[in-house]
């Protein structure tokens, strides 16, 4: 394989750099790189890529999975044979949408030059549970909220609030500018019936949802033109000695933010970016949704073509001849999940990787045992307290565990609540030729029969 250039080499590990904590779509495709003189060594990194990467590839290529079947990506930390493979392959097939973490720092680590897939790329990640019917509900989010607030002290900064003529002499505070959230202890001027109010001046430098979290009182939020900006959300917020917090959509600009019928004269206020779910770049599972992986299909057939110019044709046909397997298989899923009621089909699962299998097939995702994307997040006594209420509110019957989740929560929700426990999901690699979903399309039905079986 001929060598790029420096240049080359740089910029893709810069766009990859950015394209790891940002949702599906904010990268390049592909990287170019010519085709290799002799065999072309091909590695997708999860076994159910690495299945759907042969069927492009056909019988022109051999592809490999950097990690074994099994093992849950998301607690994959590649050992020194692994970033001997990724220094030796040619081509390198990720899911992308920052679900490989990891990958970054292995590629430095790796050296050399490949080819890097991206099958995910243009697509847009959904952030947890969306839906007019499956969205996280406000105590999820304030749960979560709280969660990512940590150890931070409410108390790390003191203004006092002044009355509208002045706000414009107040610091800005500034929202949106970074993950971390910004406390503030407020002393707050007399109001009308002994009330303590006042003005605070917000500065949002990008656009987004932001949360102003407050102790007891009201807040009002008003752009620059005066017009009264409306919440999006609600919370009730048990942490660092909060009681609500609003959600707000913001464009960049100046806001003025109006506290009233505060009863004491010191109140906490936190503002923070909205990003409560846990995962920078947005839920990765695009692959459990049928119709997405089309998507995967083209970016593959694409980036193998660039690979290896004269298989354009094996490719193209391949690709073409796997979307027709994809639809089928949606409307298999379709046909089977049309058994279960409408008003049973409501997911419990060990963590959030079902959204856009609930969204194509009309789940209602009702909660989660690990509230995350990622499996390597733990749940709060408070937490699993709000799901186990969810649960007996939405008469959900089931909890569906992934193969190699430890049951233990969800069998002392399945003791406080009386649904079953579904284990042995396929969803982030698929089995050896001798176990039940040996290819992705088989992971796929038998994944649907179980859910299926268990609420029709």
């Amino acid at each position: 394989m001929k060598k790029l250039t420096v240049f080359a080499v740089l910029f893709f590990l810069f766009s990859f750099s950015l394209a790891a904590c940002a949702p599906g779509g904010s990268g390049p495709a592909l990287q170019s790189t010519p085709a290799a003189s002799g065999p072309i060594r091909v590695v997708a990194v999860e076994t159910f890529l690495a299945d759907i990467v042969q069927n492009v590839a056909g019988d022109r290529l051999t592809v490999q999975a950097l990690i074994p079947a099994g093992l849950d990506p998301h607690s994959f930390e590649p050992a020194p044979q692994d970033v001997a493979r990724i220094a030796e392959a040619d081509v390198l097939v990720i899911n992308g949408a920052g679900f490989e973490s990891w990958l970054a720092p292995t590629l430095e680590n790796a050296g050399g030059q490949r080819l890097v897939i991206d099958a995910s790329a243009g697509l847009t990640s959904r952030e947890g549970r969306e839906g007019e019917e499956a969205v996280l509900s406000a105590e999820e989010r304030a749960d979560a909220f709280c969660a990512n607030l940590g150890s931070a002290d409410p108390q790390a900064e003191q203004i006092t609030a002044a009355d509208a003529a002045a706000a414009s002499a107040l610091p800005a505070v500034p929202v949106l500018a970074g993950p971390t959230p910004l406390f503030y202890r407020l002393a707050l001027h007399y109001g009308a019936n002994d009330r303590f109010g006042g003005f605070l001046r917000l500065s949002v430098d990008r656009g987004g949802e932001a949360v102003l979290a407050f102790g007891a009182g009201d807040l009002s939020l008003y752009r620059a033109d005066g017009s009264q900006v409306e919440v999006e959300e609600a919370l009730a917020l048990p942490c660092a000695g909060l009681t609500r917090g609003q959600v707000f959509d913001l464009e960049p600009g100046e806001y003025l933010v109006e506290f009233s019928s505060f009863t004491d004269i010191q109140t906490p206020f936190v503002v923070s970016p909205a990003g409560v779910h846990h995962h920078d770049g947005g839920d990765p599972h695009f692959w459990l949704d049928p119709l997405l992986v089309i998507h995967y299909v083209e970016n593959i057939r694409d980036g193998l073509t660039s690979a290896d110019p004269d298989g354009k044709a094996v490719y193209a046909a391949n690709a073409a001849a796997y979307i027709e397997r994809l639809k089928q298989l949606d409307a298999e899923i379709q046909a089977m999940v049309a058994q279960i009621p409408a008003e049973k089909r409501l997911l419990v699962t060990n963590h959030e990787s079902f959204g856009y299998f609930a969204d194509r097939y009309g789940f209602r995702v009702i909660g989660t045992v690990i509230p995350s994307v990622s499996t390597g997040s733990a749940p709060s006594a408070q937490q699993l307290a709000r799901l186990v209420d969810r649960v007996r509110q939405t008469g959900a019957s089931a909890v569906f565990l992934e193969t190699g989740a430890n049951p233990q929560l969800a069998q002392q929700l399945a003791a406080e609540t009386g649904v079953k426990v579904v284990e042995g999901l396929f969803t982030h690699s698929i089995t050896g030729p001798e176990g039940p979903a040996p290819t992705y399309i088989e992971m796929m039905r038998y994944n649907t029969a179980l859910i299926v079986d268990a609420l029709k």
